[in-house]
């Protein structure tokens, strides 16, 4: 058997491997010419009038934003034709580059009409492409001026005017003042007329209409008049680059593309605006074109047109109104022709003396209307209340007369008219206030100045200076709540024929309040409301717990008076004030000097009583509380009427105790007074009980000995809060404090707030002592402020450093004292190992043992320990 092996046939390679090296390079190379010629860019060739703000290099060409190129270089022009000015435009920019398209340079320009080109004070100079339509081209010719471009989507219509005016490119277009759209450019035609060419915003292009008017706001409008100057602009943009208003009619149809507008010098000369029509009976002094119609000031509209109706009474004037104001116009509107006014306020509306009469605007509530009356007064208005006063004697009341209640205007005099020898006065009240108006109402004149005097003092009343020329008229509202159908009332010459007349009026108020304090009250008191005797002290009788009761009369027309925020108090005798600023003697009346009284009013802020009492004075009946309870399982101590204090001063008291259903909690009703009760009536407030404390060490609240005990508080900061629980002692305020146990087997003449010392320098105190459960040891809790937790490490030792230490020797006595005050009530020392590193810092609630005396070692320890 042959065991020779079998030769191994190998099939040669037809391409050999070292042939993939010049693939590589071909396709790398081509690879490397494409990128070469797609970052090349194109060259192009652009002539400028001058090279002045173009650097090669630098300067860039943008086409709306983005860079698509830079300058390359900068030549003279043949025959010095300006410069031609090489460029290299960005291979995915070379669509751009069509034989009409446009290049210009940016530059940064300023002026009062016009700021452009600001973002080149940042970037520099650059040059702006605006691509064309035709075919490639790569030479091309700059223009020496932005073109006038249109671009973006919305309504493109076109303007004509006489001139330019003020209007520029980037002029606003207005619609009731808001900028709808801008003017894109202008050119001058060959009918030496002024088109632009404007585009609307695509959300605003239906309002141009038609049949809409354009015209020119820019600038100030000003109206000079004897009642003075007037100037008013569209905008303050619209003053500095020109602007266009215009209107939309609500009938017309929308504009297309490219329509034709004429573009008037101003509203007026547009005589367009909402039409209106205004009928009266005379002419009142009205002219067609200057007078206005005025609405709060400014003018919205002017009378173009006055037509006499063929009739010697009838005339209609014809007026525009501006489109932004035509919604004031409707069924409710009162159009009031404006006269002057004379008054100690000064000289009102003197262009009505001698000058074109205007008509004010009064504006209301309704549907849009066209046809007006023309008032010579205005109208009460949309629901308040009219009626009519009578009286014999007018003296000082007119037109425009207020009608006053507590000194507030609530109504006005429209007319006076003379009816058969007597004078009807036609008035009304605001909406607001028409409930003042009652059965039993009553008007009088209030003279400039009345004065009256009589036991009950002497009163002055005085309408101010107004009153000379133009009295009030005083209303004094019924005592009933049902209001009036009446559309007739009498105006008396003064308040007491007012208030005697014979119209109807109320039962007296019947009250019965009271007081642990009768002063000098006796029966016929005054009952005073702003020192105006308004009622009396009919009867007081001793009630069998020492109060008295007091019954008083409110007259029946003052009944109103009282309410549930109503608080009574003495108004009797003198009440003297005597300090070093001097002495202060004050006295309701007369009166209530001889008799006593009782002075009552109404305030806003407090709550309904649920038995009215006369207070002593004036500022305890005012006096607000805010009701809290605090509650404690040791009632010892706590007592009514308990003073709540805060470093030192009052703010509150106890008002009433009562226990839990199980009687281990009892809860004392407080009271804290205004405005304390913001600050310590929220979470985060402390309450505890503060005693007297007589030591050989301290004497603490020695007063409470007298006073007794009271509740000591500390402000808390959080949300609103009436429930506290009352400690029994002084709680730890500093947050970072540090508490750590001592255990003993005793524990000698220690006592809580026994001080903790640092080398014989005090950093804490006991705060709590307990007992073991099995009665091994007594445990002592130290409370470390915060400023010294760090000097208590794990390692730290703790002994008693009570009373004195002696140590006898042949040489003598040593005598060992850590401080007076540990003499007196006990103490704890400490000290902490001088190792490094130092052990770690104690944490809350560890765990050490008291050691009876110390060691001489650890009072040498003196370690540097950082917070």
């Amino acid at each position: 058997m042959n065991n020779a092996s079998a030769p191994e046939i190998k099939k040669e390679r037809v391409i050999s491997p070292i042939w993939l090296l010049p693939i590589l390079a071909i396709v790398l190379g081509a690879w490397l010419l494409f990128k070469a010629w797609s970052e090349a860019g194109v060259k192009i060739d652009i002539v400028f009038e001058s090279a002045k703000g173009i650097t090669a290099g630098q300067t860039q060409l943008f086409y709306q934003g983005l860079d698509i190129g830079v300058v390359k270089s900068v030549a003279l022009a043949p025959k010095l034709e300006g410069v031609i000015v090489k460029a290299e435009v960005k291979r995915e920019a070379e669509q751009l580059l069509k034989a009409d398209s446009q290049f210009w340079l940016v530059t940064p320009k300023a002026s009062i009409t016009e700021i452009s080109g600001l973002d080149a004070l940042v970037s520099g100079n650059y040059i702006e492409l605006n691509p064309g339509t035709g075919k490639y081209d790569d030479s091309f010719v700059a223009l020496s001026e932005p073109p006038n471009i249109i671009r973006g989507k919305g309504l493109n219509v076109r303007l004509s005017a006489d001139d330019l005016g003020s209007l520029n490119i980037g002029s606003a277009i207005y619609f009731k003042k808001i900028k709808v759209g801008e003017v894109q450019r202008y050119q001058l035609t060959d009918e030496h007329k002024v088109e632009f060419d404007i585009q609307i915003r695509p959300q605003f292009a239906h309002l141009v209409k038609i049949d809409t008017r354009f015209w020119n706001v820019s600038g100030f409008e000003a109206d000079i008049s004897l009642d003075g100057m007037q100037i008013s602009s569209e905008s303050l943009a619209s003053v500095i680059s020109g602007g266009v208003s215009f209107d939309s009619p609500l009938q017309s149809a929308i504009a297309t593309k490219g329509q034709s507008f004429t573009l008037y010098d101003n509203l007026k000369d547009s005589h367009r605006g909402k039409a209106i029509q205004i009928s009266m009976q005379q002419q009142n002094g009205l002219v067609a074109g200057r007078s206005k119609l005025i609405y709060r000031g400014a003018n919205i509209g002017f009378v173009s047109e006055i037509i006499n109706n063929g009739s010697h009474d009838q005339f209609t004037a014809k007026a525009l109104v501006e489109p932004k104001y035509e919604d004031l116009f409707n069924s409710s509107t009162q159009l009031v022709l404006i006269k002057p006014e004379i008054s100690l306020n000064g000289v009102k509306n003197i262009g009505a003396l001698v000058g074109a009469k205007q008509i004010e605007v009064i504006a209301d509530q309704g549907e849009l209307a066209t046809q007006f009356e023309l008032s010579l007064a205005p109208k009460p208005p949309q629901g308040s209340k009219a009626f009519t006063l009578t009286t014999d004697n007018v003296k000082g009341v007119s037109s425009g007369s207020p009608i006053v209640y507590n000194g507030l205007t609530i109504g006005k005099v429209l007319a006076l008219t003379l009816k058969n020898r007597s004078f009807e006065l036609s008035t009304y009240i605001a909406p607001e206030f028409a409930s003042l108006l009652t059965i039993n109402s009553r008007f009088y004149n209030q003279s400039p100045l009345a004065v009256e005097a009589d036991l009950n003092g002497i009163t002055v009343e005085s309408s101010g200076l107004s009153g000379f020329i133009q009295s009030p008229i005083i209303l004094l509202p019924g005592q009933s709540k049902k209001s009036s159908t009446s559309k007739t009332f009498r105006l008396h010459h003064n308040k007491q024929a007012a208030l005697l007349s014979k119209e109807k009026a109320l039962a007296p108020l019947k009250l019965t309040l009271k007081t642990d304090y009768l002063g000098s009250l006796a029966e016929g008191a005054p009952v005073l409301y702003r020192r105006v005797p308004v009622g009396k002290v009919d009867s007081y009788q001793l009630l069998k717990d020492g109060e008295i009761e007091v019954e008083l009369e409110i007259y029946g027309n003052y009944r109103y008076l009282v309410a549930d925020n109503t608080r009574f108090w003495h108004a009797s005798g003198l009440e003297i004030k005597a300090s070093l600023e001097g002495l202060s003697v004050n006295s309701e009346s007369l009166k209530s000097l001889v008799l006593g009284g009782i002075s009552f009013d109404q305030f806003d802020e407090l709550a309904k009583e649920t038995q009215r009492t006369i207070y002593k004075s004036k500022q305890l009946a005012t006096k607000r509380h805010l009701n809290i309870a605090l509650s404690t399982q040791d009632s010892h101590g706590i007592y009514n009427n308990m003073p709540i204090k805060y470093q030192g001063q009052q703010i509150g008291k106890v008002t009433q105790l009562g226990f839990s259903e199980d009687l281990s909690t009892l809860t004392a009703s407080a009271e804290l007074d205004f405005p304390y009760y913001r600050n310590f009536a929220r979470s985060g407030s402390l309450y505890w009980q503060e005693s007297a404390s007589i030591s050989l060490s301290e004497v603490k609240n020695l007063d409470t000995l007298v006073k007794g005990d009271f509740i000591n508080a500390l402000p808390g900061k959080g949300k609103p809060l009436q429930t506290f629980k009352l400690l029994k002692e002084v709680p730890n305020t500093d947050k970072g404090s540090l508490h750590v146990w001592l255990s003993s087997s005793h524990f000698g003449s220690l006592k809580i707030g026994s001080p903790v010392l640092y080398k014989q320098y005090k950093v804490g105190t006991v705060d709590k002592a307990k007992l073991e459960l099995d009665g091994s040891k007594i445990l002592a809790r130290l409370n470390i402020d915060s400023s010294y937790r760090h000097l208590v490490r794990a390692n730290s030792v703790f002994w008693n450093a009570s009373g004195v230490d002696v140590k006898l020797g042949l040489g003598g006595a040593d005598i060992r004292l850590d401080s007076m005050e540990t003499l007196l009530t006990g103490g704890i020392a400490f000290a902490t190992p001088e190792t490094t590193p130092l052990a770690e810092s104690a944490n809350d609630n560890d765990k050490y043992q008291l050691q009876s005396t110390y060691d001489e070692k650890w009072l040498q320890w003196s370690p540097s320990i950082q917070p």
